[in-house]
């Protein structure tokens, strides 16, 4: 496992993909979710990191310590997707990742869930993020999701975005190919 590279992967991950973000945090104080538990491994691609949760119940990912200088990196969940009835479906998380960039902060959106083919005994969760450059204007504008530009889309209400997300994606949820290509 590489610590500097989740870090380094996700920073340019939100740079370079077409991403949903805001400028301001979407999950309130103390509506975020933990992971059923405390301790996980969380994947990008192959590249992953035991994560402890914070007693609010944020997972910190702190930088390496050769680079002292970059700030850590915040991860907050919400529920998005439950298994309701059948119970071979993966619970699905929405994820508010907090990118520091100087004074500027910015939060991004992915989408987490528990990874089936690990090996280990603490729970790893693998991440995925949704393309808005592929979304239609018009879906987007139902939602109230601004397309700010051919990469990036801004989200102003938690709630309309989940909904999104569950209507947009929910048979991609259960398909490895979402997971491993996003």
């Amino acid at each position: 496992m590489n610590a500097p590279r989740m870090l380094a992967v996700l920073t340019g991950l939100f740079a370079l993909s077409a991403c949903f973000y805001s400028e301001v945090p979407l999950i309130p104080a103390g509506e975020q979710v933990r992971l059923p538990y405390d301790g996980v491994v969380l994947c990008l691609d192959d590249d992953c990191r035991i994560v402890m949760a914070e007693n609010d119940g944020t997972y910190k990912i702190q930088p390496p310590p050769e680079e002292a200088d970059e700030k850590p990196l915040f991860v907050r969940f919400q529920m998005l997707a439950a298994p309701g009835s059948d119970e071979d479906m993966n619970p699905v998380y929405l994820a508010e990742a907090e990118m520091q960039d100087g004074e500027e902060v910015s939060y991004h959106y992915l989408v987490a869930h528990r990874r089936r083919d690990t090996m280990t005994h603490v729970p790893t969760y693998e991440f995925a993020m949704p393309s808005c450059n592929d979304a239609a204007d018009e879906a987007l504008a139902r939602f109230g999701i601004v397309r700010t530009d051919s990469y990036s889309c801004r989200v102003s209400d938690l709630e309309a975005f989940k909904t999104y997300l569950v209507e947009t994606h929910s048979a991609d949820f259960e398909t490895e190919d979402f997971w491993k290509d996003n």
